[in-house]
């Protein structure tokens, strides 16, 4: 027990200091990330996938596409062989599996929790109060406030305002990590890349609520 009332003032203050900082340090990171975030009206670049498990072991490598474009929409596409396509039109988030030849459909806003790469085409949105953002040395990591998200981390890595790398962790820490090549930012988009169309007649999964 310490018997001076002044120690233990001085202890209390350095502990709401801290605290204090801690608390800026995420305030500040976040506005941060949002600002970059904000200045990139439409994302696109071909990425290199690499995913390994808890043990560093290499379980897939693939390459594929990805664009961005505030707000809401997100087009993410595996090539062959592990095809698979994710499209996010502002309202639905549509998952295509070509193997399976099986589409399923969610609300957007309820994909969230387990598809964070959507917090990227709304640095507004309402969604980013259920995260917490720090940075060290422009590398961002966005983690979920609360334990029952599917994606435990997703961490952004910025050369100045170009994004170039990404990783994912998911709650068994297997991490998926991304770099990007061909990076082209704030050129126009084409809309067709947002909307959905089951041209192959894939069996529909749709899971939106009503």
């Amino acid at each position: 027990m310490f018997k001076s009332s002044k120690v233990i003032r001085i202890a209390v203050c350095m502990i709401t200091v801290i605290s204090t900082q801690v608390f800026a340090g995420s305030v500040d990171a976040s506005l941060l990330l949002k600002q970059r975030l904000t200045q990139l009206h439409t994302f696109e670049a071909q990425f290199n996938q690499r995913v390994t498990d808890a043990q560093n072991t290499v379980l897939q490598e693939a390459t594929g596409r990805i664009a961005l474009q505030y707000p809401n929409k997100l087009y993410w596409q595996l090539y062959a062989p592990n095809e698979s396509e994710l499209i996010a039109d502002g309202q639905t988030l549509w998952q295509i599996d070509p193997f399976m030849e099986q589409v399923v459909a969610v609300n957007q806003n309820a994909a969230i929790d387990n598809n964070p790469l959507i917090l990227l085409t709304n640095p507004n949105g309402a969604a980013w109060d259920d995260f917490n953002v720090s940075e060290d040395n422009n590398e961002f990591s966005i983690t979920p406030k609360e334990d029952q998200a599917t994606v435990v981390e997703l961490i952004l890595t910025f050369n100045e305002a170009a994004l170039v790398a990404m990783k994912i962790v998911d709650g068994q820490q297997q991490i998926s990590a991304l770099t990007f090549n061909d990076i082209k930012q704030n050129n126009k988009l084409n809309e067709s890349l947002f909307i959905f169309k089951n041209n192959s007649n894939f069996e529909l999964d749709d899971q939106r609520t009503q």
